[in-house]
């Protein structure tokens, strides 16, 4: 984890000279992509279904994405909220933006379900307390896939 207080590192985070995703030219755990995000995803999570999806242009802001790539990021979240509604059933999705450790537009998707490791509070993304088999990947790899592909992220 990077502390704010060294600000050479910092910036470069910020700048993107630093910055993991880009040195490494996307996030690990892709599942799908679109235009202008990727959707990742790991074996070990918060929350079954977790998704998280990044801008694929380095921004820290969500403003500072122009207005069609701000409208085309949100609509893929929508399209895989909806693959992620479709495939795990959960009572309520949390959506997150933080990008305190590595300041690269990503949103979390986090499913929630009742006697979650959560319930009635936040989450904690950092916690692993859900695992997805070879299989869950699998198939939000194709239901992400589809969805992105849709018009207007409708499968």
């Amino acid at each position: 984890m990077v502390a704010w207080g060294d600000r050479d590192r910092w910036a470069g985070l910020r700048d993107g000279s630093q910055c993991p995703i880009c040195q490494d030219g996307r996030p690990l755990g892709v599942l799908a992509e679109s235009p202008v995000s990727w959707v990742a995803s790991w074996e070990r999570v918060a929350c079954r279904g977790y998704a998280c999806i990044f801008a694929k242009r380095h921004v820290v802001e969500p403003y500072e994405l122009d207005a069609a790539e701000r409208a085309a990021f949100f609509s893929d979240v929508v399209a895989v909220a909806r693959a992620v509604e479709a495939l795990f059933r959960p009572v309520k999705l949390n959506y997150e933006i933080h990008g305190n450790t590595i300041p690269h537009l990503h949103l979390n998707l986090f499913p929630r379900y009742v006697g979650d490791p959560f319930e009635g509070g936040a989450t904690l993304g950092a916690e692993s307390h859900a695992l997805h088999t070879p299989e869950d990947l699998d198939r939000m790899a194709t239901a992400f896939t589809i969805a992105l592909r849709a018009p207007g992220g409708h499968p």
